[in-house]
């Protein structure tokens, strides 16, 4: 069970740091896209990490029940 979490949760975090990067580049000012994209990166982070106490109510079915189904079935 703990691999499967971990999958979701490195997804996760990816997820929001990615958009937080290209949100971060789209809303820069410009000749500072490079600033931007880090600040967002890490302001994913953090997205990832308070919206990971929401995922009982985001997850959706079939991925939470494959997360915690047991190797036996």
């Amino acid at each position: 069970m703990g691999r499967r979490v971990a999958i979701v949760a490195a997804l996760w975090f990816a997820f929001w740091m990615i958009l937080g990067a290209v949100m971060g580049g789209v809303l820069s000012k410009a000749g500072d896209g490079t600033e931007g994209i880090y600040f967002g990166f890490f302001n994913g982070a953090w997205w990832a990490l308070l919206t990971s106490f929401a995922w009982p109510w985001i997850m959706p079915a079939a991925i939470d029940r494959w997360m915690y189904r047991s190797p036996v079935g």
